[in-house]
């Protein structure tokens, strides 16, 4: 039963992981750098996520995720009694290294396959946090942003800046 409710919680993104990886391979290398976790003492914790095609082995999803940049955000705050509530994600911009905003993709302009994803991802959390979680989607042209070529993308929430440089660990080098 512990070890169920730790998964969760690591699913959940509200705990960090306590260990390195061990001799990991550049896709994990990809996937613990896209994932920045911001432990704000009586703010909460933010958890930001970059989705790019280092970490994505689908040959229809990589050229999907070259075109758009999707972003993920997290804010929890822990509770007396142990549990974690979830804020609204609100007031999030995300440029590229230059400082030019990306634009953002909404509605029926979100292809398919990335509205599938972002929904099966909000309907896992909200199952694993019993309805209490929380989870903000942004998806934008990925302009200038490319994962796998120099550059840098900018997510800024709540008064910090969260950056990640490009190229990605991960990236097929030429």
């Amino acid at each position: 039963m512990r070890a169920l409710v730790l998964g969760l919680m690591l699913a959940a993104g509200v705990m960090p992981a306590s260990a390195r990886s061990w001799k990991p391979s550049p896709t994990q290398q990809a996937l613990d750098y896209l994932t920045i976790t911001h432990n704000k003492g009586a703010d909460g914790r933010v958890v930001v996520g970059w989705m790019a095609s280092p970490t994505i082995t689908s040959p229809t999803m990589v050229p999907l995720l070259d075109k758009y940049v999707v972003v993920s955000i997290l804010h929890t705050r822990s509770q007396p009694s142990g549990l974690a509530t979830y804020d609204d994600v609100q007031g999030v911009q995300v440029t590229d290294g230059s400082g030019q905003a990306l634009k953002e993709v909404t509605g029926d302009a979100i292809p398919p396959a990335l509205v599938g994803i972002t929904a099966s991802a909000n309907a896992t959390l909200r199952q694993s946090t019993q309805g209490r979680g929380k989870m903000y989607w942004g998806i934008y042209e990925a302009g200038s942003v490319s994962p796998c070529l120099p550059g840098k993308l900018l997510v800024t929430y709540d008064g910090e800046t969260y950056n990640y440089d490009t190229p990605l660990p991960g990236c097929v080098k030429n």
